[in-house]
């Protein structure tokens, strides 16, 4: 392993200096990369000469239109490092290749006939031979998966909805299955990051994601960094010790107390149990969506499952709300996208728990949100990897 000295730190930080002010401002001559990063000519020349030998930047053409003899002008190659974002559900496996400026070049959506490891690793595979011809310049994939990513052992917990996939270490299985170097990252905290570089939570300092949908589960970005917790395990709300009994059946391992009301199984056994006595147009079995179809339309049955499914929510907020009292809160997930039903109840129940209650707003990205929480971390590790290589080859 490299040391690194004070000279290495020093010309690592010279190197993102420049790559910044040159993202920020492409294509740019040396004199004005000197002037936006505050180094000198010949550090700055230095640098370039780093990217150019790499393929990461090269000579766009010359000045015009100014007094005096040109200049080179400097624009980066953004495909000549990629990143990949997947991200893995019970029902499906996305992708998403992207430059470094972040712009999709293959997308693609694998459905899966059965929710296990092996059909997930299938999936994943074909993924790899779709993109084939670009792994050499992919820096790095980051993965969304269910359940708490072990941020020691990195090893998957509390994901049922996947047969096989709790207790792997992911990042190995699925690095064998694409050949690149894997993250692997909670999809949910992974969709809160693409709110906040693409979504509802840009430029917000400290805000909580908070997906609801088959199971429940948050992402919370304090001062703008994502919150993990001690065990990779901050935002399962759906651990939330509500109800009469928390320690009852409704509780459990795989199925938190707060998940089990707040949740499309919950939401259905409430349905199930109402419908007795309770005007509906929908046909059993139930499903989550066309009793909010219905309740858009007046049903009796509909709409109370929404004013449920709102007071939850609004019990949920409360609770996380109560240790890190941010200024948002972002709905999302298949029945927290259904914001127009859901928000107007969410706002007057949190006003009647709370005395300083958060702005309540539909987050915006809905299914991309993963997608772009994985390729905007993807794109943050590449960057700091290919400066220390960059660097590393360098040094004597």
């Amino acid at each position: 392993m490299a040391t690194v000295t004070p000279s290495t730190a020093i010309r690592q930080q010279n190197l993102g200096a420049v790559l910044g002010a040159l993202r920020a401002a492409r294509p740019a001559s040396r004199a004005e990369l000197a002037a936006l990063t505050q180094l000198s000519k010949p550090t700055v020349a230095a640098a370039l000469r780093t990217f150019e030998e790499v393929g990461l930047v090269r000579e766009y053409g010359r000045t015009t239109g100014r007094r005096g003899p040109t200049a080179a002008l400097y624009d980066l190659v953004p495909d000549a490092v990629l990143v990949l974002g997947i991200d893995i559900g019970a029902h499906y496996v996305r992708s998403l290749l992207a430059d470094l400026e972040g712009r999709p070049l293959e997308q693609e959506t694998i459905a899966l006939e059965h929710a296990r490891l092996t059909d997930v690793l299938e999936a994943v595979r074909r993924i790899r031979a779709t993109i084939g011809s670009y792994a050499q310049r992919i820096e790095v994939a980051v993965v969304g998966s269910p359940g708490i990513v072990d941020p020691l052992s990195g090893r998957i917990g509390a994901a049922p909805n996947i047969a096989g996939w709790e207790g792997i270490v992911a990042a190995t299985a699925l690095r064998d299955a694409l050949g690149l170097a894997v993250r692997v990252e909670n999809d949910v905290n992974l969709a809160a990051l693409g709110e906040q570089a693409d979504g509802a939570g840009k430029g917000v300092d400290s805000f909580v994601y908070l997906n609801v949908g088959s199971g429940l589960g948050a992402g919370i970005v304090l001062h703008g960094q994502l919150h993990r917790g001690a065990r990779g395990a901050a935002g399962e709300v759906g651990f939330l010790p509500v109800g009469a009994d928390p320690f009852g059946a409704a509780g459990g391992v795989h199925a938190g107390a707060m998940e089990s009301s707040l949740s499309s199984r919950g939401l259905i056994e409430l349905a199930e149990r109402l419908a007795p006595t309770t005007d509906t147009s929908v046909p059993a079995p139930f499903d989550v969506r066309a009793l909010f179809d219905a309740a858009r339309a007046g049903d009796e049955l509909g709409r109370a499952v929404v004013k449920h499914a709102a007071r939850e929510i609004a019990v949920c907020v409360a609770g996380v709300m109560s240790v890190v009292d941010v200024e948002l809160v972002l709905l999302g997930g298949g029945i927290g996208a259904s914001a127009e039903l859901l928000i107007p109840d969410v706002r007057r129940s949190v006003a009647q728990l709370l005395p300083a209650p958060p702005r309540v707003e539909r987050a915006t990205l809905a299914e991309r949100g993963v997608l772009a929480g994985a390729v905007a971390v993807a794109l943050q590790d590449a960057r700091h990897t290919m400066l220390r290589r960059y660097v590393t080859a360098s040094d004597p």
